[in-house]
């Protein structure tokens, strides 16, 4: 018999609180509403929530992530290696520049992309001449690995940065689902060369639309600084009088304080947010042990997993349905569901402009097939867990 809610429950929803709706609403009433005093103050406070010494604010993890290409120097003649799982946002804007996005499979367990995997990445397409290494196909040169913290579970960072080091190559880590992921004691932000981190509405912290850079090198921060707002060499509410000077061709990629207002108290309940969401994912994890045909997300037990995700996987040969049909059923009860992700490969621009065939990343071909992200964000309630277990024990049991 199908069970049905009443009301829609989305995979994820935002949590703001009405602390942070008065935040936003002192900056409205203040006439400051672009990049000022409230975005260098969700600067400070991020950065000493991480434990770094700076932090940069953009308008999207999309914007950080091109803004650290763009200050190693990434240009046509480069290529730069990360994951095929992962969202557009991380590939494209290697593509901004016309350099070559060299793809690596994934674990089959988390989904990262490992040592293991991006040495056989290195090994099948890419040409080491004990200086350089290089595209095999392109020829063009790799500056960097972008690995890509799926759903919250880290990569390993150690044998990541051992590996880029060898090969004098950039680790830029896109950590929109890792936010506040630990990895060895040691918070995701202070690990690679830069980190990027997403506020958009579902993540672990909020900003509406947002993102954050963190490096340890100065020097590239700064370049970030002025590139994110049209190459001019000072801060709009810092200048001294009328004069600016624009000193390279630059974007507008900054964060206004209106979104950091928001980000400030996001910030403050981050903690809180995380709690809670590892709560019910606990709970799904003891639930769901057990369920014919359907693996559960591992435990990260060298950290702290955000629980940005919650991701399974159905084989269709021993579960009771399949994935699809399990999503159906889902949204039959008013469940929603997402995938995380559509591989890069299987994407029309990304098989017409690189020749991708799924044939060459069986592990991420294997988990499109399999993958659904279930309903996981702070804000649900007793009554809202219960009603996801139910339907997925009703469904597959």
């Amino acid at each position: 018999m199908l069970t049905s809610r009443k009301t829609y429950l989305p995979f994820a929803l935002p949590s703001i609180s009405e602390e942070a709706i008065e935040e936003v609403a002192q900056v409205l009433r203040s006439g400051w509403v672009t990049s000022g005093p409230k975005t260098k103050q969700f600067e400070i406070e991020f950065a000493h929530f991480i434990g770094t010494q700076e932090a940069v604010a953009v308008n999207s993890a999309t914007a950080g992530l091109h803004l650290a290409l763009e200050a190693i120097g990434v240009d046509e003649n480069s290529a730069v290696i990360t994951s095929c799982v992962t969202f557009t946002a991380t590939t494209e804007v290697i593509c901004y520049f016309k350099a070559e996005p060299i793809l690596s499979d994934v674990d089959p367990i988390t989904n990262n992309i490992t040592v293991a995997t991006l040495k056989d990445t290195i090994q099948s397409r890419c040409k080491w001449d004990g200086k350089f290494l290089s595209c095999l196909k392109t020829g063009k040169t790799v500056r960097a690995i972008m690995p890509v913290h799926l759903a919250g579970y880290s990569c390993d960072m150690e044998g990541i940065l051992e590996l880029a080091k060898f090969y004098g190559l950039y680790v830029i880590e896109d950590a929109a689902h890792s936010f506040p992921a630990i990895h060895k004691g040691k918070m995701i932000g202070t690990w690679g060369d830069f980190t990027v981190f997403s506020f958009y509405a579902t993540k672990g912290i909020t900003t509406g639309e947002g993102g954050m850079v963190t490096s340890r090198h100065s020097h590239l921060l700064d370049r970030i600084k002025k590139m994110r707002l049209h190459g001019i060499n000072r801060d709009a509410f810092n200048r001294p009088g009328w004069y600016y000077e624009v000193v390279d061709a630059g974007y507008k990629y900054n964060l206004t304080d209106i979104q950091a207002a928001l980000g400030i108290v996001q910030l403050r309940e981050a903690n809180q947010f995380w709690k809670r969401r590892t709560e019910i994912a606990h709970r799904y994890l003891e639930t769901f042990q057990g369920i014919p045909g359907m693996a559960l997300p591992p435990e990260d037990l060298d950290g702290k997993h955000s629980w940005h995700l919650f991701r399974v996987k159905i084989d269709s040969e021993k579960a009771k349905v399949g994935r699809d049909t399990l999503v159906e059923e889902l949204k039959d009860r008013n469940i929603g569901t997402s995938l995380h992700f559509i591989p890069i490969f299987e994407h029309p621009y990304y098989k017409k402009t690189f020749g991708y065939e799924s044939k060459d990343f069986p592990v991420a071909k294997a988990m499109y097939d399999r993958s659904v992200s279930l309903p996981l964000f702070a804000g649900m309630t007793k009554e809202d867990e219960d009603d996801v277990i139910n339907a997925v024990k009703e469904v597959l049991l």
